[in-house]
C-alpha cells in the first residue's frame, strides 16, 4: 500500500494527509476492500511525513552546495562574509534555488523517497485491543496490565504476544497507565514486530503556599511581612562602586593585563588596604 501512495505524493509534492486521502482513498479502497480505514489514514500521514523529511534534508544539503559556489563566484572573501545583511542574503537565495531544483527533480521521478522500514500508527482501539488484562497492584498503586494483543487487519484479528522490556513495568509503579495509541513496526532483519505503546500519567500541580516578596536594591532590600514593609538598608552601592574605581585605577595605571595588575588585583580582592591600591 505504501508502495502505490508514496510516488503519487513524491510526483504531486502533496505535504497534506488530507489532501493525498482524498484522492488515493477510493483506490485504495477498491484494491484492499477488507482493510480498515484507519489504516488509510495512517498511511497517508507516512507517506507525507517521508515526502516531507526528503524534501527539507535534500533542499539543506543543495543550499549548503550552491552557497559555497555563489561566494565563489561572485568572489567574495572574508571580509565581505562579515557582513550579516549579506550573508543572510545569498542563504535565501540558495534556499529558494534548492527548493526549486528539489521540486523539479520530484516532480520528475529523479528523486523519490525509500522504503527502507515500515511503521504504523494504532490510533484507537477499533485497531487493536489487549487481550486477557489483568488487574496488578505494584507499589500499593493499582494499574493494568496485559502480555498479548489483538491487531485488526484485512484478514480478521491477528493476535501478537508481547515481551515487555523492564522500562515498561518501571513506568507502571510509577502509576503510568497504557493508552488507546500505539505503534508497530516491521523489523524484516530479527524477523519480529515491535509494538511501542503509549503510556500516560495524571499529575496533580504543585501549589506552592507562604511566598515571601524580596526586592533588591543598590542600597536595600525590601520585603513585605503580614501587612507590614521591612526595609534593610545594606549600602553596598559604597562597596561595589569602590571595588570598580579602584579597578579601574589600577588597570589605567598599569596596563590590562601586567604582572602588577594581576597582583594589586589578587590584594584587593583579599580586601587588602595595602599603600598603592
Amino acid at each position: 500500500m505504501l508502495g502505490d501512495v508514496l510516488p503519487h505524493a513524491s510526483r504531486n509534492i502533496i505535504e497534506s494527509c488530507y489532501r493525498l486521502k482524498n484522492e488515493k482513498y477510493r483506490e485504495l479502497r477498491n484494491i484492499y476492500p477488507d482493510i480498515p480505514s484507519h489504516y488509510i489514514h495512517g498511511l497517508c500521514q507516512d507517506a507525507v511525513e517521508r515526502v516531507s523529511s526528503l524534501r527539507r534534508n535534500r533542499a539543506r544539503q543543495y543550499s549548503r552546495e550552491i552557497f559555497g559556489e555563489l561566494v565563489k563566484h561572485l568572489g567574495l572573501g572574508k571580509k565581505d562574509l562579515r557582513s550579516k545583511r549579506l550573508v543572510r542574503y545569498l542563504w535565501r537565495r540558495s534556499w529558494e534555488i534548492a527548493r526549486h531544483q528539489v521540486d523539479l527533480e520530484m516532480k520528475e521521478g529523479i528523486l523519490a523517497p525509500r522504503i527502507n522500514s515500515v511503521s504504523l500508527w494504532l490510533v484507537d482501539d477499533h485497531v487493536w485491543k489487549p487481550i486477557d488484562v489483568t488487574k496488578i497492584n505494584i507499589n500499593g498503586v493499582e494499574n493494568t496490565f496485559f502480555t498479548s494483543v489483538a491487531i485488526n487487519t484485512h484478514r480478521s484479528w491477528v493476535h501478537l504476544d508481547l515481551e515487555p522490556s523492564k522500562e515498561f513495568y518501571k513506568l507502571l509503579a510509577r502509576g503510568f497507565k497504557p493508552t488507546s495509541h500505539a505503534k508497530i513496526k516491521l523489523d524484516r532483519k530479527n524477523k519480529r514486530v515491535l509494538f511501542h505503546l503509549s503510556l500516560e500519567k495524571e499529575v496533580e500541580i504543585y501549589k506552592p503556599g507562604n511566598i515571601k516578596p524580596v526586592d533588591v536594591n543598590e542600597n536595600s532590600v525590601a520585603t513585605l511581612y503580614e501587612a507590614f514593609a521591612i526595609i534593610l538598608e545594606t549600602d553596598l552601592a559604597e562597596t561595589t562602586l569602590g571595588y570598580s574605581y579602584r579597578k579601574k585605577s589600577i588597570q589605567k595605571r598599569n596596563g590590562s593585563d601586567s604582572r602588577e595588575t594581576r597582583k594589586a588585583m589578587e590584594k584587593l580582592r583579599k580586601g587588602g588596604e595595602e599603600e598603592g591600591l
